[in-house]
């Protein structure tokens, strides 16, 4: 029993280890590379059309968040880009993932705002239960100078890794929540490993939220890679293949051929404005990456395991 009980012990710590010592590498470096858009490589017309900027020039600020008790003494902020011409745009919450924070994939947000989006996420370390991305809604939604840009009858929200699960809970966990037309979730924290993290549970308590996709109503796009720490441990395929199915409005599933975990945080990204665009402003030409007979990504030869279901 007690042999039973170690080896169980080390299939547990092992994911947490390898956690650990990504945190660690990602901390000391930016987390996607410069201009990362001219050198991923695409393969449809349509992620050809996203793989570069957009239309738009654009602006950055970064405004004071509130300091918490899981950090104290560190200094916490919200960052959000624009694009420069006066005008009402859709608005998007991002959710980083774990020693991801803004500032670290500020790219990833120029990307997203060069074709017409107000891009807005923060810096705290833990964004898992939806709590920080709420409230960098209503700090979006309640600060003028951002407010007067914002179209508040189009927002979606995204994240990675840990920000891909809470971007699961900021939909179903708050009020705001509802507020959110679309949504994307990129290589999110399945639920086990979340919870081996004790990521999942309402604060001192053993009651698990986590997951609840069955709960979500809105489109929402999952992705993963297929690299081994991504396929391996943070969103092995038949876990995501679950959440797909639990989830009941328009919905897309792929992982990208060759790409890894903390890579997937931009590999994929002109697909994530395909959606968002195809969405929120309705560019009905990209419904043809998404749905259809033959979908784009379905045929791209550097993704894998499409599906794709529109209600």
């Amino acid at each position: 029993m007690k042999k039973v009980l170690k080896i169980m012990g080390i299939i547990i710590l092992v994911p947490i280890v390898l956690i650990i010592i990504l945190l660690i590498c990602l901390s000391f470096k930016k987390s996607v590379p410069s201009r990362y858009w001219e050198k991923v490589e695409t393969d449809g017309a349509i992620e050809k059309k996203y793989s570069k900027l957009g239309e738009y020039k654009v602006n950055s600020k970064r405004y004071d968040a509130p300091e918490t008790a899981e950090e104290p003494g560190k200094k916490k902020f919200f960052e959000v880009w624009y694009p420069k011409e006066k005008g009402k745009y859709p608005l998007i919450v991002m959710i980083n993932g774990t020693g991801v924070p803004c500032d670290k994939y500020d790219d990833v947000f120029k990307h997203i705002a060069s074709f017409g989006y107000v891009v807005i996420g923060n810096n705290y370390e833990i964004n898992w239960n939806g709590k920080h991305p709420s409230e960098t809604l209503d700090f979006a939604l309640n600060t003028e100078e951002i407010a007067n840009m914002i179209d508040r009858k189009k927002i979606a929200v995204g994240g990675h890794s840990q920000g891909g699960m809470g971007t699961f809970n900021a939909i179903t966990q708050y009020e705001n929540g509802a507020m959110y037309d679309v949504a994307f979730s990129i290589s999110p924290t399945n639920k086990e490993l979340g919870i081996a993290l004790n990521w999942g549970f309402e604060l001192n308590t053993k009651n698990v939220y986590a997951y609840h996709l069955d709960k979500i109503n809105i489109p929402m796009m999952i992705m993963s890679g297929t690299g081994p720490f991504d396929s391996d441990t943070v969103i092995p395929f038949d876990k995501m293949k679950q959440y797909y199915h639990e989830l009941h409005a328009d919905k897309v599933m792929f992982r990208k051929s060759n790409v890894d975990h903390a890579d997937m945080l931009y590999h994929a990204n002109a697909y994530v404005i395909a959606w968002l665009d195809y969405y929120l402003k309705d560019i009905s030409e990209n419904r043809k990456a998404f749905f259809g007979d033959s979908p784009e990504i379905k045929t791209n030869l550097h993704y894998q395991d499409f599906c794709s279901d529109k209600e």
